[in-house]
C-alpha cells in the first residue's frame, strides 16, 4: 500500500495516471503525495494535484466534478503552462499523518515506562544494576519501647462522721390570751350597740354603707374621728350595726398594732388613754397580749 493511506482500507486505485499508463477519463496530474503515478478513483483527501507548485490536495468537490471526470481538460489549473500555487478555492484538507502519530505515541509510552522505573528505584521498590540512588523511604527501624505507667487506684480516706451532740431544749413559756384570734375585719364585736370594722371597697360610699349595715350616714360620721368626705377606697372605719342611736359612744380611730408583745394595758399607757375604756370597747380581758397586725379601736 502506498504511504499515506491507512492500513486495512481497500480503495479503488488508479495506476498510471501520468505518462504512458494514463487512464482515460481522469486527470493525469492527480496522484498520491508520495506517488504521482497512483491516485484513488473516487474523491479522497489522498489525491494531490501535481500541476501546481507545491503539490496540494484537491478539494473533494473539485475532484468529483472535474478531476475524476472527462471534464478535467476544462480545469483552469490543467490549462496553465507555468506551475503556480493551487487556487485557494480548489484546495482540500491535507490528510493526517498516521505514521507520525503512531511514532509519537510509542515515544510517550517509552518515556512513561522509564519515569515509572526511576520512581520505583527512588522508593526502593526495585534495584537497577549500576544505578545508585538514595532511597526515598528509609528502612523502618525497630520500634522504641514505650514505658508503661503503673497506676495505683485511688483509695479515698473515709471521713469520720461528726458526732451529733444533743443540746438541751429551751423551755418557752406560751401565754394564751382569752381571745384565740386577733380582731378581724367584718367581725361584729362589743354590745349595745354592736360594732364592726370595715375597709371601704370600690364603689362604696356613706349611703351604701348605711343601707348595708342598717344604720345612717349621720351615725357613721358621728363615731369615726375625722373621716374624709367623700370616702377613699381602702379607708378603715367603725360602723354601728342595725342602729342609728350612737349618742352614748365616743369617736373612734382604728389602729393597727405594729409592736409585738404589748399588753393591752401597756398599749393604753402608750396611747395615753384609759385602759378600762380600751378593754371595754374592744372586749379584751386584763393582761391581753396584742398581736402584730391586729386592729384596735381607740376612743378619742
Amino acid at each position: 500500500m502506498t504511504a499515506g493511506i491507512p492500513s486495512g482500507s481497500s480503495p479503488s486505485i488508479i495506476q498510471g495516471t501520468s505518462g504512458k499508463g494514463h487512464v482515460a477519463g481522469f486527470c493525469p496530474f492527480l496522484g498520491f503525495e508520495d506517488d504521482p503515478e497512483t491516485a484513488l478513483a473516487y474523491p479522497a483527501l489522498y489525491n494531490f494535484c501535481y500541476h501546481c507548485k507545491p503539490i496540494t490536495p484537491v478539494s473533494l468537490a473539485h475532484q468529483r466534478s472535474v478531476c475524476l471526470t472527462r471534464e478535467y481538460p476544462q480545469c483552469p489549473v490543467y490549462k496553465t503552462v507555468d506551475l503556480e500555487p493551487l487556487p485557494r478555492e480548489l484546495r482540500g484538507k491535507r490528510p493526517k499523518a498516521h505514521g507520525a502519530r503512531t511514532t509519537l505515541s510509542v515515544i510517550i509510552l517509552i518515556a512513561v515506562i522509564l519515569l515509572g522505573l526511576l520512581v520505583a528505584a527512588f522508593m526502593g521498590l526495585i534495584r537497577i544494576p549500576g544505578l545508585n540512588l538514595p532511597v526515598f523511604f528509609p528502612t523502618p527501624s525497630a520500634p522504641v519501647p514505650v514505658p508503661t505507667a503503673i497506676i495505683t487506684p485511688f483509695q479515698p480516706t473515709p471521713t469520720p462522721e461528726p458526732t451529733q451532740t444533743l443540746q438541751p431544749t429551751a423551755t418557752v413559756a406560751i401565754v394564751f390570751p382569752s381571745r384565740t384570734t386577733p380582731r378581724a375585719i367584718e367581725t361584729p364585736f362589743s354590745s349595745d350597740p354592736q360594732l364592726v370594722i370595715h375597709q371601704l371597697q370600690e364603689g362604696e360610699g356613706y349611703i351604701l354603707l348605711a343601707e348595708k349595715f342598717g344604720t345612717s350616714v349621720e351615725a357613721i360620721k358621728a363615731i369615726n374621728f375625722k373621716l374624709p368626705d367623700p370616702l377613699w377606697v381602702n379607708t378603715i372605719l367603725v360602723i354601728p350595726l342595725n342602729t342609728d342611736d350612737v349618742s352614748a359612744l365616743p369617736q373612734f380611730s382604728v389602729r393597727e398594732i405594729t409592736t409585738a408583745g404589748l399588753t393591752i394595758e401597756a398599749y393604753a399607757e402608750r396611747m395615753q388613754i384609759d385602759p378600762l375604756l380600751l378593754k371595754q370597747y374592744n372586749e379584751l380581758p386584763d393582761g391581753y397580749v396584742l398581736t402584730m397586725g391586729e386592729l384596735v379601736i381607740v376612743p378619742n
